[in-house]
């Protein structure tokens, strides 16, 4: 038996497969675990790259993304209403477009190379890989990372937001498998008009070979004269910059020792650096800004302590990949005591966990294992256990494929009964 064609779509522009982003590594990292385990994959992407990455992906991808037709009626809608409102029509409409040519790339696909599966990585305006299985009789999996409609009203701005909402509640309903990273996404997509049945939580996760302690005694702060504080990720308000830097302030009032080193960048960086200045901390604080995922692992290795300080919020919906990649790389961790974060990890058992928004327990905490070198080995050794044990992309992809398989049995028996119409 041949082994099974999967064609991942993303439709999504702000997560560019090759790219730096987190969305960016979830993507490769479940592409490549699933071709380690022997399926072959071919990727639809509406943004292939970045322009400055050089990571790879074990599958051919294809960009979608480029036809001219649409990014000039784009520009056109710009002429015609300028400014913000321009803007946003436009990347909607561009977004609808998009779906004409990911339904000819898989057709493309189809004729020459069998789709098996379809797997798609959730946008807010892609329909056309659900509509290409429901023609082609191919099962369909919806991969849903956040609730994109609310955090595109929120946080940007949404104009077509009642196209938004139905085609949401169209994917979640149809799609034969809804996974999702957490239990509150899960409760979401539930109430969104997804079958229970169908969805299945696959939590987040790293690779233990890429991620992995250092030697003994190697860590910059085994030498006594500084300590590093590591933060990954991007530099947005929901995860907590603001207060890491407030408890640095007052950890480098205490001592010289503390150094603090941020991978990754994002719209808070121009903040992080007027601290810099009006601190005097330029020399103690080190932002790398993005960087190809082949560096992260080092740069996680310097940290005596790695931290996922988000702070008080209403809907905490990640699956932090940062939390899983300090995990796997043996760092000892300090996080706030809030969503996934307190269903994997457990206070003085495998990291230090603090209230949301608390200054004064991240400062506390990171003294603490600053004061108690057996503590952090401790603390690190049993979440490196725990993630390797639990979660590794590896077995995200066993996960996928079991799900794939049961699909494919199910139509081999006569028992694959997709949905065609909304259960409304």
């Amino acid at each position: 038996m041949r082994p099974p064609h999967i064609a991942y779509v993303c439709a999504d522009r702000g997560v560019p497969v090759l790219g730096t982003k987190g969305g960016s590594t979830h993507i490769r990292e479940l592409v490549n675990a699933l071709a380690a385990r022997g399926a072959e994959l071919r990727v639809l992407a509406a943004r292939p790259n970045d322009g400055a990455s050089r990571t790879s992906v074990r599958a051919e991808v294809v960009d979608v993304g480029s036809a001219r037709f649409s990014r000039l009626l784009r520009t056109q809608i710009r002429r015609v209403a300028p400014g913000a409102a321009g803007e946003v029509i436009g990347s909607e409409t561009l977004g609808f477009l998009l779906n004409q040519d990911i339904y000819l790339g898989l057709q493309r696909f189809h004729s020459r190379w069998r789709i098996d599966v379809i797997y798609e990585r959730y946008s807010l305006w892609g329909h056309a890989a659900l509509r290409f299985a429901r023609d082609h009789g191919i099962p369909f999996l919806l991969e849903v990372n956040a609730p994109l409609r609310l955090e595109q009203a929120r946080y940007r701005a949404l104009h077509n937001g009642v196209v938004a909402e139905a085609l949401e509640a169209h994917l979640f309903q149809l799609a034969d498998r809804v996974i999702v990273p957490s239990s509150a996404l899960r409760d979401y997509v539930i109430g969104r008009g997804a079958r229970p049945g169908r969805v299945r939580i696959v939590y987040n996760a790293a690779d233990p070979n890429v991620f992995r302690p250092p030697p003994a005694g190697t860590r910059p702060g085994t030498a006594g004269d500084r300590f590093v504080i590591g933060f990954l990720g991007s530099l947005k308000p929901w995860h907590g910059i603001q207060d890491l830097l407030r408890a640095f302030v007052r950890l480098r009032r205490r001592s010289a020792a503390y150094r603090l080193l941020i991978v990754g960048d994002g719209p808070l960086r121009p903040a992080i650096e007027q601290i810099r200045r009006r601190e005097g901390l330029t020399d103690a604080i080190r932002v790398t800004g993005n960087v190809d995922y082949a560096r992260v692992p080092a740069l996680v290795a310097e940290m005596d302590v790695a931290l996922a300080p988000y702070p008080r919020l209403s809907a905490f919906y990640f699956s932090p990949l940062k939390v899983y990649e300090y995990m796997a790389a043996g760092v000892p961790i300090v996080a706030s005591a809030i969503g996934q974060v307190t269903e994997i990890l457990t206070h003085r058992r495998t990291a230090l966990l603090h209230p949301a928004g608390s200054i004064n327990k991240i400062v506390d905490h990171i003294e603490e294992l600053h004061a108690s070198p057996r503590l952090a080995a401790r603390l690190a050794r049993a979440a490196r256990h725990l993630a390797v044990k639990k979660y590794t992309w590896d077995r995200n992809a066993a996960r996928v494929l079991a799900m794939i398989a049961t699909l494919h049995r199910q139509i081999r028996e006569g028992r694959y009964a997709p949905a065609e119409e909304p259960a409304l």
